[in-house]
C-alpha cells in the first residue's frame, strides 16, 4: 500500500514539474500587440478645402512609423513619418478629380516574424461631385422645411417658382467654385431664354444662350425639339434619347403638358437614368401646386420618380421640347 501511495505521489510531482516547466518556458515568448490606424481628417464625403489644399491627419496605436499616400488620376504622392501619428497638407489647387487617401501604420512583428500593418483609406470627392452632394442635401433639407415645401409661386420673384428653386440650389454654393479654363470668372446659371428667342417653340424649352467665357459652367448634354417633318414615333424616339442620357446632377428645362401643369418647368435630376425600371429621380418645386386665397402656391418634391415614358408623353408634341444641362467637368475649389 505504501508503495502505491509513493508511486502516486511521485507521478503527481512529475506532472506538476512538467506543467511548471511549460509555463516557465512560455513566459519567455513575447508577442507585440497588433497595430491600428485611424484617419482623423478628412472624412468620407469631403472634398478639397478652400484655397486648393487637402489636410490629412492620422493617428495609430502600436505603430512605429506611418506611410501616407495621395492618389488622384495619374498622380501619386507618398509621405512617411516615424512615430504613431502623421500630419501633412497636400497642394490640390485647381484639382478637378477626386482622390484616394491611403494610410498604412507599421507595427512590430507577429509570432511568425512578419511585420504587422494596419491600413485605412478614405475617398475624396471631386469638386463637381461635392457640389452635387451639397445641392441634394440642401434640397432634402428644404423639402422638410415648411417655408420651402409649400411656397408662393405666382410672381417671378416667388421662392416657389421652379426656376428660382433650381437657381437657388446652384447659387448657394457657386461662389466656392471656378472653371479651370476661366479661373477668374464668377459662375452663374443663365436665366430662361425669352419667348421671342424660343420661337417657334414655346417659352421654357431652353435657357439663354451663353458660353463658358460668359461665366456659364453648363453645357448642353442633350436636347429635343418637336420636328414636324418627322413622324410622331420618330419624335418620341428622339425625345426618349434625351431622358435616357440623364446623369446625376443634370438640370432639365422643358416645355410640356404634364399631369400637374401645362407650360415651362425646371428641375434637378438626383440620379442617373435607370434602364431597368425606365425611371428618373429628381427634385423640384411647383410641378405640383394649388391656390391659397387666390394666389398660386407650389409644392416642393424630393426624390420624385417617373418613367422616361411619362416625360416623353408630356413633352413630345408640336412646339414643345426640352434641354438637358450638365455642369462642366473642370470645376475646382477656389
Amino acid at each position: 500500500m505504501k508503495r502505491i501511495v509513493f508511486l502516486l505521489l511521485a507521478a503527481f510531482l512529475f506532472l506538476f514539474s512538467c506543467s511548471l516547466g511549460e509555463e516557465t518556458e512560455s513566459s519567455f515568448l513575447s508577442f507585440e500587440a497588433a497595430p491600428s490606424i485611424a484617419i482623423v481628417t478628412p472624412g468620407s464625403g469631403q472634398t478639397y478645402e478652400k484655397g486648393g489644399i487637402l489636410r490629412v491627419q492620422a493617428e495609430g496605436r502600436n505603430v512605429k512609423h506611418i506611410q501616407l499616400t495621395f492618389s488622384s488620376g495619374d498622380l501619386t504622392l507618398t509621405v512617411e513619418e516615424e512615430g504613431n501619428s502623421i500630419s501633412h497638407t497636400f497642394d490640390t489647387y485647381q484639382f478637378t478629380e477626386g482622390a484616394t487617401i491611403t494610410v498604412i501604420g507599421f507595427g512590430g512583428r507577429d509570432q511568425y516574424g512578419y511585420e504587422m500593418q494596419a491600413v485605412q483609406t478614405v475617398q475624396i470627392l471631386g469638386p463637381r461631385e461635392k457640389l452635387f452632394q451639397d445641392m441634394f442635401a440642401l434640397a432634402y433639407k428644404n423639402f422638410h422645411d415648411p417655408y420651402y415645401y409649400h411656397a408662393p409661386a405666382q410672381e417671378d420673384w416667388d421662392r416657389g417658382v421652379c426656376k428660382n428653386f433650381v437657381m437657388r440650389m446652384f447659387d448657394t454654393f457657386k461662389d466656392a467654385y471656378a472653371m479651370k479654363e476661366y479661373p477668374d470668372l464668377p459662375l452663374h446659371m443663365p436665366l430662361n431664354n425669352s419667348k421671342v428667342n424660343c420661337a417657334p417653340y414655346d417659352y421654357g424649352v431652353e435657357w439663354r444662350i451663353e458660353t463658358a467665357a460668359d461665366g456659364d459652367p453648363f453645357e448642353i448634354a442633350a436636347s429635343f425639339r418637336y420636328d414636324n417633318s418627322l413622324s410622331k414615333e420618330e419624335n418620341m424616339a428622339n425625345c426618349r434619347a434625351v431622358l435616357e442620357s440623364v446623369q446625376t446632377g443634370d438640370f432639365f428645362q422643358m416645355a410640356g403638358n404634364y399631369y400637374y401643369g401645362n407650360g415651362p418647368h425646371s428641375l434637378l435630376f438626383i440620379a442617373d437614368y435607370d434602364p431597368v425600371t425606365d425611371e428618373v429621380h429628381w427634385t423640384d418645386s411647383n410641378m405640383k401646386n394649388d391656390n391659397v386665397n387666390g394666389y398660386h402656391w407650389g409644392y416642393m418634391q424630393y426624390d420624385a420618380v417617373r418613367t422616361a415614358e411619362w416625360f416623353v408623353n408630356a413633352i413630345c408634341m408640336k412646339n414643345r421640347g426640352c434641354t438637358l444641362y450638365r455642369l462642366r467637368d473642370d470645376l475646382f475649389i477656389k
